[in-house]
C-alpha cells in the first residue's frame, strides 16, 4: 500500500458518477465533480488523470465499485484508453465503510472519500486485460443458465399439450421425447390422425433423417404407427392445441441450439486457460463442466487460500457458539455463489460415481461411513475445491 500513490475515486450510479481525485492519502485534489456517462464526461475523467499526473509525476489509478451494469461503459473507456483502474466488490466497500465510519449515513460525496480510504488501506489487485476472459465466460454461463430455465418451463407446457393430443405417448413410445427425431416427427405430424395416415416407410425415413439408428428405426416406426391408429386424442386435428404444440417444439429446439452454441463459444474463449485442461483430468469433469466451473470460479489468483474459495461457493460451515452450544455440526452458510455451489455438487456426484479410484472418491467413501450422503457430498465439494486451488497454484494435473 503506497500512501503517496494518487488515485481517483468514483462513486458510480445510473447515468452519472461523483468523482474526486486524491494527491495522496487524506489529501483531495480539487472539489468533487459530477460527470455524465458519455464521451464528454469520460474525457473529463481523462483530463483529471492528466492533471493529477502533472502534479504528482505519477499515473493516478481509478477506483470504483462494480455496481451492476452502470460501470460497464466507464470500464470499457478505461480499457480502450489504457487507463489503470481497480474494481471493488460492493460488499467489500460496504464492509470497509461500516468499519471505518463513526457516523452513520451515506452520501455520494462520502462514498468517494470512503473509496479512497479503501484504496489506501487495502491491497486491491490492479485489473488486467486477461480478466475480461473470465468476465465473458461468466456472462455467457449466466445466459446459458437463463436459457436452461426457459427451456425447463417450455418443456412443462409442451408436456401438457402432448398429453392432450397424444395421450400416453411417453409411456407407449418414448420416455425421452426430447430426442431430435421424436420432436421432428411430432412437429411434422402434430396429431394422431395425421400420423396414422402416413405409411410406415415415411415415419421411418423421418426418424432416420433426424438421428435414429437405422437398425431400430423400422421397429420404432411400426410401434408409432400402431399407437397412432389406436390413440384417441383429446383435441381435433385443426384445433389450436396442435398449433401450440408445434410452437413449443420449435421453442425447445431453439433453446437447445442456443445452449449448444453458447457452450461452444465458452470453450473457444477459455480453452487457452491452463486450468481448462487441468480440470478435465478429474474423473467426472469433461469439457462442458470444466468451462462452466472456470466461468463461476473466475480468476483463482484473486483468492489467497482455498478457504476463501470454499466461502465464495457458500460451502463454509455456519459457526454459532453460545453457552452450552458448541457451534459444531451446523449447516453450510449458502451465502456465496449459488451457481458455483450447484456445479460443485453435481460434479462431485458424477466424480464419486466414476469406476476409477481417485482421491475425491476415496474421501467421499470414508466420509460416507460416518455421515449421510448429502453431508459426504458437501465435504467432498470442499475437498474438490481445495484440489482445484492447489492444481492452479502448482500447475500440476489431478493424480489418480
Amino acid at each position: 500500500m503506497d500512501y503517496n500513490q494518487p488515485c481517483i475515486a468514483i462513486d458510480v450510479s445510473k447515468g452519472n458518477s461523483h468523482v474526486c481525485g486524491f494527491v495522496r492519502s487524506t489529501q483531495p485534489y480539487g472539489k468533487i465533480l459530477r460527470v455524465s456517462h458519455d464521451s464528454q464526461g469520460f474525457e473529463s475523467l481523462k483530463l483529471l488523470s492528466q492533471n493529477l499526473n502533472e502534479v504528482t509525476n505519477q499515473t493516478p489509478i481509478f477506483i470504483f465499485e462494480t455496481t451492476g451494469i452502470y460501470h460497464r461503459a466507464m470500464k470499457r473507456y478505461f480499457d480502450m484508453n489504457q487507463l489503470p483502474y481497480k474494481e471493488v466488490s460492493p460488499l467489500l466497500a460496504a464492509k470497509h465503510r461500516k468499519n471505518s465510519a463513526i457516523r452513520s449515513g451515506k452520501t455520494d460525496a462520502r462514498d468517494t472519500h470512503a473509496l479512497s480510504k479503501l484504496f489506501y488501506d487495502t491491497d486491491i489487485k490492479l485489473n488486467q486485460s486477461g480478466d475480461e476472459v473470465y468476465h465473458e465466460l461468466k456472462q455467457l454461463h449466466r445466459y446459458y443458465l437463463s436459457l436452461t430455465s426457459l427451456l425447463v418451463k417450455c418443456k412443462v407446457h409442451f408436456n401438457e399439450k402432448l398429453d392432450v393430443i397424444f395421450p400416453n405417448f411417453r409411456k407407449e413410445i418414448a420416455v425421452d421425447v426430447y430426442k431430435r427425431y421424436y420432436l421432428e416427427l411430432l412437429k411434422q405430424y402434430p396429431h394422431p390422425e395425421v400420423l396414422s395416415s402416413k405409411r410406415v416407410d415415411a415415419i421411418e425415413n423421418v426418424l432416420i433423417r433426424y438421428g435414429a439408428r437405422t437398425s431400430t428405426a423400422r421397429r420404432k416406426a411400426e410401434r408409432i404407427k400402431t399407437y397412432a391408429k389406436n390413440c384417441w386424442s383429446g383435441s381435433d386435428v385443426d384445433s389450436v392445441d396442435t398449433f401450440i404444440l408445434v410452437s413449443y417444439i420449435e421453442q425447445i429446439q431453439e433453446y437447445q441450439s442456443q445452449r449448444e452454441h453458447i457452450i461452444e463459444r465458452m470453450i473457444q474463449s477459455g480453452k487457452q486457460l491452463h486450468l481448462y485442461g487441468q480440470l478435465q483430468t478429474i474423473p467426472g469433469i469433461a469439457s462442458k463442466t470444466a468451462i462452466c466451473l472456470i466461468a463461476e470460479l473466475g480468476d483463482l489468483s484473486m483468492f489467497v487460500n482455498s478457504k476463501q474459495i470454499i466461502a465464495y461457493a457458500g460451502l463454509d460451515p455456519v459457526v454459532y457458539q453460545s453457552g452450552q452450544n458448541s457451534g459444531k455440526g451446523l449447516s453450510i452458510s449458502k451465502k456465496g455463489n449459488k451457481h458455483l455451489r450447484t456445479l460443485c455438487f453435481t460434479t462431485v456426484q458424477r466424480s464419486v460415481g466414476s469406476r476409477f479410484e481417485h482421491p475425491i472418491k476415496s474421501f467421499y467413501q470414508k466420509k460416507r461411513q460416518n455421515t449421510s450422503n448429502y453431508s459426504a457430498i458437501i465435504a467432498s465439494c470442499d475437498k474438490m475445491l481445495r484440489i482445484i486451488f492447489s492444481m492452479n497454484q502448482t500447475g500440476e494435473i489431478y493424480k489418480i
